[in-house]
């Protein structure tokens, strides 16, 4: 059987920059032998699978080339799934460098529905930058592919059925190591295996517990696989109509994206940290999640994130929005980013009218920003009691968005190109670009209390100013938000404005899980909050709350004065399962800490809203 040269070569340079660029990615979390062993064969492994596709296409038109019948695969489609492979590579190593993951699920539901891509808030250099790379890389594959006679380098003396054995036994070395790992949580390993692109991991718990293996972070076993409830969904176990409204309190609900708990400052933001001094301010807050999806549905319904798949798949909007229907509530929603990503219209804001619901997307976060905090003053001094406004503020968003004018902080970078700059190197220019958005943020913010004020709606509304989450800057090892549960990404301000209520500032731990049972309390429903959500009434005298939880795409963590627990693998990845509130290491089977009740509790509740 003859196969063509070019095939030789193609799949040669595709296996070579498969194995180098995964050793590469993951060389510096490969910490031990055991890490370094499972890092080489699950290179060669890596490799191997995804040339596998092209191997075999190829072996099929060599094995039916003697016939006289067009070529089932032309040369051109084989070259072109090489490269494309390449790409496929280098844009997910990119990918990851940014924000700790590879294409999956989570990419994949931002890249196809409609306002996720410029939810990323990618500049138009970018985008140059990009064009220009894969015209670079083409002309780099070219050169390789017709120069250099990668064919030769195969020598005929070695065994095709020795080479195949060699690969089955390095691919059961990787696995059975990433089961160890699993079954251990022995990190180095764990950490190598999430910078492999697609990695298959094989657990084997059952078998070594039978082999008598003691199991890593023992205190985590009894709880493990507790990041999502199970059954039918049941929320809410109450409907709208058995809930009584005895105040019709107007509501402004005011939600900036990528906002943390540290930039209510009076430099920073002075008109919000006035208002915050003015009213009540909860400076120990935690938002629902590490990203928009999970701190938008947290603070609306009342649920973990661990909900959201559920409730996205039922299109059942929040029990709070029901009941703003119930009592003919004239409603309006602004955001600056879009309603279908995160699918908000289908959730959160699922029963608003369409004219309700609106999202201006021209120019940049902040420009968006001022157009609907316009639109949204306007509504509101010309809205009929009672009614209910929203608003999300992009401003704060990455490439995090100012104009000239709400410059505090020079030393910013001017072009943030997501491809060609290093991140790391130059994140304090990046965050003085966040400074600077927040200042902005700021602005708006003062334009939509100071319309209320001058309307004289302040006794009769309740205004709610927070964030979906927060963002990090290297502080805990990553940049931006969904990748771990650091305080950075899930700490954001909470300052809430209740008609008759004296300012006062409160250092509990609170959660957004409880703003829907604080707001339906305000409007004079009395029903207990657990039959509808987690959370219980801020505003109440007997308001405790011994732990928070937050939620990831795969996951849950849950944080307690003493100790945080993650229950996501992704989540862990670099903080390790169990940390310090403030993230730093920490013993589970240290017997001061008295973190067990809590997780008692936890696992209790988890369940509460399936049947």
């Amino acid at each position: 059987m003859r196969i063509d040269t070019s095939f030789v070569r193609a799949i040669a340079i595709l296996w070579i920059f498969s194995f180098t660029s995964t050793l590469i990615a993951a060389y510096s979390s490969a910490s031990g032998a055991l890490a370094f062993t499972f890092l080489i064969a699950c290179s060669i492994t890596e490799a191997n699978l995804f040339c596998l596709p092209v191997l075999i296409i190829v072996l099929i038109q060599g094995r039916f080339s003697h016939l006289k019948i067009p070529s089932l695969v032309s040369r051109q489609a084989i070259i072109w799934l090489s490269f494309g492979t390449i790409l496929f590579f280098i844009g997910n190593f990119k990918l990851h460098s940014l924000y700790g993951f590879y294409m999956n699920y989570f990419v994949l539901n931002l890249l196809s529905t409609p306002g996720g891509v410029e939810a990323m808030g990618v500049s138009d250099s970018t985008y140059s930058t990009l064009a220009i790379s894969i015209v670079a890389l083409a002309a780099i594959f070219a050169v390789a592919l017709f120069a250099v006679p990668f064919e030769k380098v195969f020598s005929r003396k070695f065994k095709k059925a020795n080479i195949v054995w060699v690969m089955i036994t390095l691919f059961f070395v990787q696995a059975t190591l990433y089961a160890y790992a699993d079954y251990r949580y022995h990190q180095p390993i764990l950490q190598v295996a999430d910078k492999v692109i697609w990695y298959m991991p094989v657990t084997a718990k059952s078998i070594m517990a039978d082999m008598g293996f003691e199991r890593g972070d023992t205190a985590l076993t009894s709880v493990e696989g507790m990041s999502q409830g199970s059954g039918d969904l049941s929320y809410p176990n109450v409907v709208a109509e058995q809930l009584v409204v005895e105040k019709k309190y107007n509501i402004v609900w005011l939600v900036a994206e990528s906002w943390r708990a540290d930039m209510v400052t009076p430099e920073i933001m002075p008109f919000t940290h006035q208002f915050a001094l003015e009213n009540d301010w909860f400076k120990n807050h935690y938002s629902g999640g590490n990203g928009t999806r999970m701190g938008m549905f947290s603070q609306f319904y009342g649920l973990y994130g661990s909900y959201w798949f559920d409730i996205l798949n039922a299109q059942r909007p929040p029990l709070l929005m029901d009941v703003l229907e119930q009592e003919n509530y004239n409603v309006m929603a602004y955001t600056s980013s879009a309603f279908t990503y995160p699918e908000f219209d289908k959730t959160v804001f699922s029963n608003f009218p369409d004219s309700a619901l609106q999202a201006y997307s021209e120019g940049d976060g902040w420009e968006r920003d001022r157009k609907n905090t316009s639109d949204l003053v306007e509504s509101i001094e010309n809205a009929e009691a009672p009614f209910f406004t929203f608003m999300f503020f992009e401003s704060a968003h990455a490439n995090y968005y100012f104009p000239d004018e709400d410059i505090i902080d020079e030393n910013y970078i001017d072009d943030f190109n997501y491809i060609s700059l290093d991140i790391e190197k130059n994140i304090d220019k990046i965050k003085a670009r966040y400074i600077n958005a927040n200042h902005h943020l700021d602005s708006q913010l003062a334009r939509v209390f100071q319309s209320l004020e001058e309307n004289q709606l302040m006794d009769n509304t309740i205004v709610i100013v927070t964030g979906d989450h927060g963002e990090e800057f290297f502080e805990k090892g990553r940049w931006g938000h969904n990748s771990t549960f650091s305080q950075e990404q899930i700490r954001v301000p909470l300052i809430v404005h209740f008609p008759n209520s004296e300012q006062a500032i409160h250092q509990q731990m609170t959660s957004h899980v409880d703003l829907p049972a604080t707001v339906l309390a305000a409007l004079g429903v009395t029903e207990a909050s657990d039959i509808y959500s987690y959370g219980s009434d801020l505003m109440s005298n007997d308001f405790q709350r011994d732990y928070v939880v937050a939620s990831d795409w795969h996951g849950n963590v849950l944080v307690t004065p003493e100790v945080k627990i993650v229950f996501s693998k992704k989540g862990a990845l670099y903080n390790g399962n169990a940390t310090t509130t403030d993230d730093q290491s920490i013993d589970l089977e240290d017997p001061s800490l008295s973190y067990m009740p809590s997780l008692t509790a936890f696992a209790q509740e988890l369940s509460r809203f399936y049947h």
